[in-house]
């Protein structure tokens, strides 16, 4: 009877074992914690579904909240010709963002007591003009007054080539030309300020500007996916840059000359290794708190040493995007919370700080609201007719606007015309295409039409 009973006993020990089993993992099916992240996985996923769906995302993102990776996800084409969609491991460049990289090797040789922020720039490059009143902190909150390279069209135009540019050349760019302000008393973003750091960083390293960003901030965060020769790279995650792409239309760009680019936005990545970056900067693996609160400090306008810093919902917001011609990047932190948010785009967009932003919103709980497909409104022929006319560029190509059976063209000089859609009474938009057109028209004055398109922007006058 014992053994029978001892049996018996066993069996029912199962059964109540298997019962709270069942009733656990049915808990934690139900969990709230599991719903709500599932409920924010799904929200992110509708943000950037939006966003796509007006063509301004193509890439990848990840969210990292409160000690989790709580989303990562790919949209789109890594190469749409050859249709390999954008993975994880997508690499993509990451342009100004790397301002970042280049502050806080500063930050560091600063802590290691090889410079101060107040050191002038004469000290490390002696024959600079001015250089005994531009300091080292000048060029990093970009209040230098240093005339922006991009400006100069030769340097520009040597954008768009594979040809190797000796560091000389590249700062006669900008070099001799006179200040836009007295240093210190004004902000203005230019990337000629950060290139100068990273020539300071060479001198007191004794470094490539690449090597020394390698030993000390990627190779310590293993971020074996990062570099800085986008046109040499050879990996089969390698993305393709793209001006504009839709489902319909994709409009490929050039690769930008790292050579030129150099430490104000020549670092390509991957959403993973930036993920790296996030927790060494949070963990404090690369510079001290006390160095990274300083980093993190606005100085003029909302920016610090190579990041913006912005108050988000009363909470302090870390951030810093690039965008150059085929990539958009974005990185977000909002250090009380932990919430760090890295989006990743293999096409140009403007729109990504936006849907960075909007992702926060959503996040902390906040009112937001998701793009909608621009909307085409009827203007009466006498407003259209006020624009037609020939406007010339400052390169005297003529771009042609036409009204034809109560609709407008537009024409650049023999081209085939493409019609307008008004948005508003002076802001047109054409069909699957990133341009806007806007006329303005003051008394006494000709009237102008601007092109945006991209990155460039072209204004022309009517004759």
């Amino acid at each position: 009877m014992r053994p029978q009973f001892h049996i018996l006993t066993l069996q029912c020990l199962f059964c109540l074992f298997s019962t709270f089993c069942s009733t656990f993992q049915a808990q934690a099916q139900t969990n709230p914690n599991n719903i709500n992240q599932e409920k924010k996985k799904q929200e992110i996923d509708s943000i950037i579904k939006a966003f796509a769906g007006i063509n301004k995302f193509n890439g990848t993102a990840l969210i990292h909240y409160q000690n989790k990776n709580i989303f990562e996800r790919s949209y789109g084409w890594q190469d749409a010709e050859k249709k390999i969609p954008n993975q994880d491991k997508s690499v993509y460049q990451i342009a100004s963002l790397t301002k970042s990289f280049t502050a806080l090797v500063i930050v560091k040789l600063s802590e290691e007591g090889k410079l101060s922020f107040k050191d002038p720039i004469s000290k490390f490059i002696p024959d600079y003009p001015r250089g005994n009143e531009i300091t080292i902190e000048h060029l990093l909150t970009h209040t230098s007054g240093i005339y922006e390279v991009l400006r100069n069209k030769e340097y520009f135009n040597l954008l768009h080539t594979g040809k190797s540019i000796a560091k000389s050349k590249e700062l006669s760019f900008f070099k001799n030309e006179p200040l836009d302000f007295e240093p210190g008393t004004q902000f203005s973003y230019t990337n000629s300020g950060y290139i100068l750091l990273g020539f300071i960083i060479e001198k007191i390293t004794g470094l490539s500007y690449e090597n020394a960003v390698r030993k000390i901030i990627l190779d310590p965060l293993k971020m074996s996916h990062t570099g800085f020769n986008y046109l040499a790279l050879k990996s089969p995650y390698k993305t393709v840059p793209y001006s504009y792409i839709s489902k319909t239309k994709q409009e490929k760009t050039n690769v930008w000359n790292s050579t030129l680019t150099g430490p104000a936005g020549q670092i390509y990545s991957t959403v993973e290794d930036l993920y790296n970056y996030y927790l060494g900067l949070r963990d404090y693996k690369i510079v001290s708190k006390e160095a990274f609160k300083k980093a993190t400090t606005p100085f003029l306008s909302g920016y610090g040493y190579g990041w913006f810093i912005d108050d988000l919902y009363g909470k302090k917001l870390i951030n810093h995007g690039g965008n150059i011609e085929g990539s958009t990047s974005y990185f977000a932190m909002l250090p009380d919370e932990d919430l760090c948010i890295i989006l990743l785009n293999n096409i140009t967009s403007k729109k990504l700080e936006k849907a960075g932003n909007t992702i926060l919103a959503a996040l902390l709980g906040q009112p937001y609201a998701l793009p909608q497909p621009k909307k085409e409104i009827t203007l009466s022929t006498d407003v259209l007719k006020k624009y037609v006319g020939d406007y010339q560029l400052s390169d005297n190509s003529i771009i042609h606007i036409l009204e034809e059976s109560g609709q407008l063209f537009i024409q650049n000089n023999k081209d085939l015309k493409v019609r307008m859609l008004a948005e508003k009474e002076d802001v047109f938009f054409l069909q699957d295409d990133d341009s806007e057109i806007s006329f303005i028209f003051k008394d006494g004055e000709k009237g102008v039409v601007t092109i945006k398109k991209g990155l460039s922007s072209k204004t022309a006058e009517k004759l």
